[in-house]
């Protein structure tokens, strides 16, 4: 088979495909589908077989049938069109999907939206390279440099990173104890604030767990295989960052507070010990249950000391904080902890939109009162008691993040979403970053808040 063939294909409603020449395809049910094929083109015309299926599901269903055509033909390039009656949400969905693929894409049919499009997919390309690069290179240090390599080349936006000197001064010992061991990638805590200083408006603050790799500390983790993948604990950071960039380039109405305590969670012999007891910057003091309980530490520490500093109006908080997440909502869904009405509403607007699965949760008080300890203020791993003892992780650890500020909480557990751990990501990653779910909190929270001022 030539390894020239390139692939055109045309998203049509139901209608519209039944009336389409080609040989059907009946490789994956959800989807009809029917190809035609020349010298050196193949022609694919796609569409759902039912109407209620939702964006999420349609990415999956079409990440199948590429999967598919690749297995069975040499692709060179890729041209994306639709017919008419398809929704914009549906098309813009995957062809976001398809420009992360290779080989190239051409969209078409987007008019004016497909410069918007491809900046969404280089934001979405940035976070993946992120969470995808050796450990060893995207390290604490080179999320430092990254950030202030940015605010230097754009003036509305400026940078501050905080060293382990910095940090021992304003009493960030839970930063510390989780990083202290590594020279590699020490501590930092790594600020960017984006808007005008003299703004009316207080900013809204993103803060992202940046583990650049997590060993799990003394209590290492026993999996060979899924230690091997921990270089994507710094999901968080590397979403927070590029969400904060995408924001800015959108000249998001409000001023923008980014927040990134990043270090390694190594063994050593100055790596913290389980049982310690550690006050951290807020004088809240922590047990340490479980030395793999790390993000909510480093976590705990910038919520309290940029609360403090900036004052902001709210939080979200992005981190792959628990395997509970995957556990209980599967390989693509995002719990998302106490957002309040109008929040929830925008985003799950937003995720319908996208294809990107979120589950909204409210604040409750047992999950709260399940991180208090016997001997320290709380514990950081917190448990529901009796025989739920071994369920909610998710939504224990998000309520421990709340001890550490008084301003309004958003949590986002990503531990499911931003990896793809089946090897099926709606994505089309096929494995490593996802990129989700960034398009749908850029469409989200810049309809929030332009509802909102």
């Amino acid at each position: 088979m030539s390894d020239s063939l390139s692939l055109s294909i045309k998203w049509l409603n139901s209608e519209s495909i039944d009336k389409s020449k080609g040989q059907d395809l009946k490789a994956i049910e959800g989807l009809k589908a029917k190809l035609s094929q020349s010298t050196r083109q193949i022609n694919l015309y796609v569409a759902l077989s039912d109407s209620s299926i939702s964006v999420s599901e349609a990415r999956w269903l079409f990440g199948r049938l590429m999967d598919h055509l690749k297995a069975l033909y040499p692709l060179k390039a890729i041209k994306l069109n639709r017919g008419r009656g398809v929704p914009n949400h549906l098309y813009e969905a995957i062809a976001l999907d398809l420009s992360s693929r290779k080989p190239s894409v051409e969209i078409q049919g987007l008019g004016n939206k497909v410069d918007e499009l491809q900046q969404q997919a280089e934001f979405e390309a940035g976070y993946r390279l992120w969470v995808n690069e050796d450990p060893s290179i995207r390290t604490s240090l080179q999320i430092a440099e990254d950030v202030m390599s940015y605010a230097a080349t754009h003036e509305s936006v400026e940078a501050l990173v905080l060293g382990t000197d910095e940090l021992a001064a304003a009493n960030m010992n839970l930063h510390l104890a989780v990083g202290g061991a590594s020279q590699k990638s020490p501590p930092r805590l790594v600020i960017a604030t984006y808007g005008d200083p003299s703004s009316e408006h207080a900013p809204l603050m993103l803060v992202g767990k940046g583990i650049t790799f997590d060993s799990g500390g003394i209590n290492v983790k026993p999996y060979t295989s899924f230690v091997s993948m921990m270089k994507n604990d710094m999901g968080g950071a590397a979403l927070a960052w590029h969400l904060f960039q995408a924001l800015v380039a959108s000249d998001f109405p409000q001023p923008l507070v980014c927040v990134l305590p990043t270090c390694e969670n190594p063994v050593g012999e100055e790596a913290m010990r389980p049982g310690s007891l550690v006050t951290g910057h807020r004088g809240i003091s922590v047990r340490i249950d479980h030395t793999d309980a790390e993000g909510r530490l480093i976590l705990a520490d910038a919520l309290s000391w940029a609360s403090e500093r900036y004052s902001p109006t709210e939080i979200i908080t992005f981190a792959t904080l628990t395997t509970s997440a995957l556990n209980s909502y599967g390989p693509f869904a995002t719990p998302v902890h106490f957002a309040n009405p109008l929040m929830s509403k925008k985003l799950a607007e937003a995720s319908h939109y996208c294809g990107e699965d979120l589950h909204f949760f409210p604040d409750r008080v047992w999950h709260r009162e399940a991180n208090r300890d016997h001997e320290a203020d709380l514990r950081n791993t917190g448990r529901l008691s009796g025989n739920a003892s071994g369920g909610a992780g998710s939504r224990n650890a998000a309520h421990f993040l709340r001890f550490f500020t008084d301003a309004p909480l958003t949590h986002l557990d990503i531990f499911a979403s931003t990896w793809d751990w089946s090897g099926q990501s709606p994505s089309g990653s096929r494995s490593g970053a996802t990129g989700s779910p960034l398009r749908t909190l850029v469409r989200g929270l810049n309809a929030y808040v332009h509802a909102k001022l």
